[in-house]
Formats: C-alpha cells, sequence, structure tokens
C-alpha cells in the first residue's frame, strides 16, 4: 500500500511542477516545447511502476496462486455428478412409490462417452415383490438407461 501512495505523490508532486512550468514559459514555440517536454515528464512519472515490474516474479505469482481451469471444470463435474445421482434417487424413490412400494436407492453416476455425466447404476433398498422388482428394473431401463446388469436390488423385510 505505501509503493501506491508513493506513486500517487510523485505523479501529483510532477503534474505540479509541469502545470507551474507551462504556466511560467512565455507564450510561442518554447511553450509548445515545454508543454512537450512536460508531457515526457508525466508520462515517465505515470509508467514507473510498469517499468519495474518483475514479470517473471508475476508469472510465477499467477500461476501459484491462479485456480486452473482443469480444477475448475473438475469441481464443477463433482457438483454435476452429485446432484444428477441426487435426483435420480429421489426419482427411483418417486418410481417405486407409485409401484405401491417403499424403497430407498443409491445411485452411482459415470461420464459416457460424450462426456456427459449420466446415472451408471443403482442400488435399491426395500421389500419388493417380484412383480414390482421387474416394473421397477424395466422403468429404471427405459427411462434411465441403467440396464438390468447394473441395477442392484437388496431385499429386506418389512
Amino acid at each position: 500500500m505505501g509503493a501506491v501512495k508513493d506513486w500517487l505523490l510523485s505523479v501529483t508532486a510532477a503534474a505540479l511542477i509541469v502545470a507551474l512550468a507551462q504556466a511560467l514559459v512565455p507564450e510561442g514555440a518554447v511553450k509548445k516545447i515545454g508543454a512537450l517536454i512536460g508531457g515526457m515528464v508525466l508520462l515517465t512519472v505515470l509508467l514507473r511502476p510498469v517499468a519495474a515490474l518483475d514479470l517473471e516474479e508475476l508469472t510465477r505469482w499467477t500461476a501459484a496462486y491462479a485456480p486452473t481451469e482443469d480444477t475448475e471444470i473438475n469441481q464443477g463435474g463433482q457438483m454435476m455428478k452429485s446432484l444428477i445421482a441426487q435426483k435420480t434417487s429421489a426419482y427411483i424413490v418417486d418410481k417405486g412409490a407409485a409401484l405401491g412400494l417403499v424403497c430407498e436407492a443409491e445411485v452411482r453416476v459415470e461420464t459416457d462417452e460424450s462426456g456427459w455425466p449420466v446415472p451408471w447404476e443403482a442400488e435399491i433398498t426395500g421389500a419388493l415383490s417380484p412383480e414390482q422388482r421387474s416394473a421397477l428394473s424395466q422403468a429404471l431401463e427405459e427411462e434411465l438407461g441403467i440396464p438390468p446388469t447394473r441395477q442392484y436390488f437388496r431385499e429386506v423385510a418389512e
């Protein structure tokens, strides 16, 4: 913060000196040359911090502290997978309730060949009759694209 304060003070001081010099210089060619020199002095004072930048240090700092695009994409992908798993589990429980059964569902989400997260497998726990299990299995395959080979049913007593 001290460096910014020093820079602002030097810019202000240079501007005052240039303005005073412009006021004291007589009209004519000398005033035009004075204005040119005064402008160059102000530009030099303004750009002095840029010339003092250590570009290697700046590059190291940005590499160390700036989040990488891969990290952001990975975090977004994990959030998307988690959301899809939650919503799909809730959908399966609701579908089971529509079929007259009480169940719990846990869904694992994977990325398909096109790069999109999709419901990959489902584990359903509950007291299911063979007819209810078959109906729910068919719904999972048709509506969610989870084939019977990745559907796991765990029976529990009511």
